[in-house]
């Protein structure tokens, strides 16, 4: 599949099931492992839906390697509350790198594997100490799709931890079906 088949196909998926989106923050400049050109598009609240979701548009067309060597390829969502407005760019741009940053590093993302940030958090506070990279429940069974051509592509959320969650999970004890998808307390990130 030739890469602007691959990018129609992932925004017609993204249209048909968050609605149409709107750029919010352009492609970065790439580099020699960061790639190039990673839009965020963000699809606006709307009926049956009361957040905002941020995506990727491009993310898939850089295969990475399966713990079993295999191709895959990904997409990345990251949801944020119904007042964040797209002149806040912090969370476009810090998903923007955690992507990139993935995408890097060349090795597929397991369910459960961290992304950190630089934030100074304590124990029991609300910020957001890092992002874990999990299948989105929100896409439901639609978090993995084929493409005309039969390409396979996975929808992989990032949903926020706090470090007291990040050290359940460093200890085998966080559950992660129960973090929340929507970054509440964004505006806390990174400080």
């Amino acid at each position: 599949m030739n890469p602007s088949e691959l990018r129609r196909a992932v925004a017609a998926h993204f249209e048909r099931h968050l609605g149409r989106g709107q750029l919010v923050l352009r492609g970065a400049r790439g580099g020699l492992f960061i790639p190039r050109h990673l839009p965020i598009y963000g699809a606006p609240p709307c009926e049956g839906r009361t957040h905002w979701v941020l995506r990727t548009i491009g993310a898939s067309l850089r295969v990475l390697e399966g713990r079993k060597g295999e191709e895959r390829r990904f997409e990345f969502v990251m949801s944020l509350p119904d007042d964040w407005i797209p002149s806040e760019k912090w969370p476009a741009y810090m998903f923007q790198r955690a992507s990139a940053a993935i995408l890097a590093g060349g090795l597929a993302p397991d369910e459960g594997g961290v992304v950190f940030n630089s934030a100074e958090t304590v124990h029991g506070s609300p910020h957001v100490f890092a992002l874990l990279v999990a299948p989105s429940r929100q896409f439901g069974q639609h978090a993995a799709f084929r493409t005309l051509s039969g390409t396979l592509v996975e929808v992989y959320a990032m949903c926020p931890l706090t470090f007291d969650e990040w050290q359940l999970h460093q200890g085998g004890c966080l559950n992660t079906a129960t973090l929340p998808e929507v970054i509440e307390h964004w505006r806390d990130m990174l400080r």
